[in-house]
C-alpha cells in the first residue's frame, strides 16, 4: 500500500550540477579550463547548506565563478541521512545559490572552499512551490 506522508527533514547539502557555456582561458570565458571540479564544460559541486563549504574543494584555490546558465542546471537537496529530498532543474534557485534572476550563478570561493557570498539564511522555496 502506498501513502503520501509529510515529514520534516534537515537539509544538509545541495548538489549544483551546471553546464558552463564558455570554458577557456580568455577574459571572455565564464570560467577558466582549470577551474576546480570542472569536467569538460560541466561543473558539479556538493555544498554544505549551513556553511557554504564546497566538499572536495582543493585547499588553497581561491576562485570566483560568474556565469549565465541559460535556465539550465540540476539542483538537488540532500538530507542529513544522505537521501535525496528533491531535485529541481531549470532556473537557478537564487534563494540558496548566489546569483541573479534565476539565470546566473555567482560564487566567490575562498582558499578553504567556503563560498563567501553564500546566504546567511538559505531560502528553499523554489524547491517547494
Amino acid at each position: 500500500m502506498k501513502a503520501f506522508v509529510k515529514k520534516e527533514v534537515e537539509i544538509e547539502k545541495i548538489v549544483i550540477d551546471i553546464e558552463i557555456r564558455y570554458v577557456g582561458d580568455t577574459d571572455d570565458d565564464d570560467v577558466p579550463s582549470d577551474f576546480p571540479l570542472l569536467n569538460g564544460n560541466k561543473w558539479k559541486a556538493t555544498v554544505m547548506v549551513g556553511s557554504g563549504q564546497i566538499l572536495d574543494w582543493p585547499v588553497g584555490e581561491t576562485r570566483e565563478m560568474y556565469c549565465k546558465v541559460c535556465d539550465a542546471g540540476l539542483y538537488t537537496l540532500i538530507d542529513d541521512s544522505g537521501e535525496v529530498v528533491v531535485t529541481k532543474d531549470g532556473y537557478v534557485p537564487n534563494g540558496i545559490v548566489p546569483g541573479a534572476y534565476g539565470d546566473y550563478v555567482h560564487l566567490k570561493i575562498s582558499g578553504d572552499g567556503v563560498i563567501t557570498n553564500w546566504p546567511e539564511i538559505p531560502k528553499l522555496g523554489e524547491f517547494f512551490p
